[in-house]
C-alpha cells in the first residue's frame, strides 16, 4: 500500500553550487581585492573586516555547494574556511602591532618629558623646595589641640548613645 503523495516524506533540499553563485562570487572576489590594497585612512582595517563579516556567509555557503557537488574533495571546504580565519588573524594581528607601536611611541614621549623635567632640575630652572627642622608648620612641643577647654570629657550618657539593644526576632528589649 502506498501512502499518498502529501504523506510521504520529503527528501532535504541540498542546496548544490548554483551557476549565478559564481557571478558573485567574482564580485566578491575583486571586492576583497580591492580592500586588501587598503589605504592610508583605514588603518585598522574596517573595510576588510567589514567586507569579510558582510559576505562569510555567502563564502561558507559556496564552499559547502562546492564541496557538495564534490563530496569527495574535503579539502574544499576547509580551504575557504582557512582563508577567512587567516584574513581574520591577520587583521587582528596587524591591530595588535600597530597597538603595541603605538604604545611604544607613548613610553619614549613620556621617558622624555621625564628626562626633560629632570634635566631641568638639575639645571636649577626649576626650584624645589627645601625643608629644615626650623621651618616646620608644627611644634613638637606645643598641643595639637591647644585650647583644652572646648574639650569637654566624655559622659555616661553619651556612651550609651545609638546602642540599642534587640532580641532575635529584632524587637527591642
Amino acid at each position: 500500500m502506498d501512502m499518498p503523495t502529501s504523506e510521504q516524506p520529503k527528501e532535504k533540499q541540498v542546496k548544490k553550487a548554483d551557476p549565478g553563485d559564481s557571478d558573485k562570487m567574482r564580485l566578491v572576489i575583486e571586492e576583497l581585492r580591492a580592500v586588501m590594497v587598503g589605504n592610508e585612512e583605514d588603518i585598522d582595517q574596517t573595510e576588510m573586516v567589514k567586507m569579510i563579516q558582510k559576505n562569510r556567509a555567502f563564502l561558507l555557503e559556496y564552499a559547502m555547494g562546492a564541496y557538495l557537488d564534490n563530496p569527495k574533495n574535503g579539502e574544499l571546504l576547509g580551504s575557504v574556511t582557512s582563508i577567512i580565519a587567516a584574513l581574520e588573524r591577520t587583521i587582528r594581528e596587524d591591530r595588535k602591532e600597530r597597538a603595541k607601536k603605538k604604545e611604544n611611541e607613548d613610553n619614549a614621549i613620556s621617558f622624555n618629558q621625564m628626562m626633560d623635567a629632570l634635566t631641568n632640575m638639575s639645571n636649577g630652572s626649576i626650584k624645589l623646595p627645601t625643608f629644615d627642622f626650623g621651618e616646620f608648620i608644627l611644634d613638637p612641643s606645643k598641643s595639637l589641640i591647644g585650647d583644652k577647654k572646648f574639650f569637654n570629657p566624655i559622659n555616661e550618657h553619651e556612651l550609651d548613645q545609638g546602642i540599642q539593644q534587640l532580641d532575635f526576632d529584632g524587637n527591642k528589649i
